[in-house]
């Protein structure tokens, strides 16, 4: 609700289509800061594109921001080794 708000005060404030979706591409990396970080490793190592270059309309689409393209980008870079597997973390009180 709060990207529709922003992309709608955006439209109001006369911004066109490709401001609104850079915006989206932006906020969505200070709100989801670990995703943009693996979307970022995924891109530079399977397409050799820079986050700040790349198409805003591909970063925030399905295939990268939804929970399948999340869980995609996450298992490609952790299959290249470029993301180590989490140690089960259990909590534990006796060790």
């Amino acid at each position: 609700m709060a990207m529709l708000g922003l992309l709608e005060l955006m439209a109001s404030q006369d911004a066109n289509v490709d401001e609104m979706f850079e915006a989206a591409k932006y906020v969505n990396a200070y709100w989801f800061p670990q995703q943009t970080l693996k979307t970022a490793i995924y891109l530079k190592t399977n397409q050799n594109i820079d986050f700040k270059d790349a198409d805003a309309r591909v970063v925030v689409s399905k295939d990268f921001s939804s929970a399948s393209g999340a869980a995609m980008v996450h298992q490609s870079i952790l299959n290249t080794g470029l993301l180590e597997q989490a140690q089960n973390q259990g909590s534990s009180c006796a060790n």
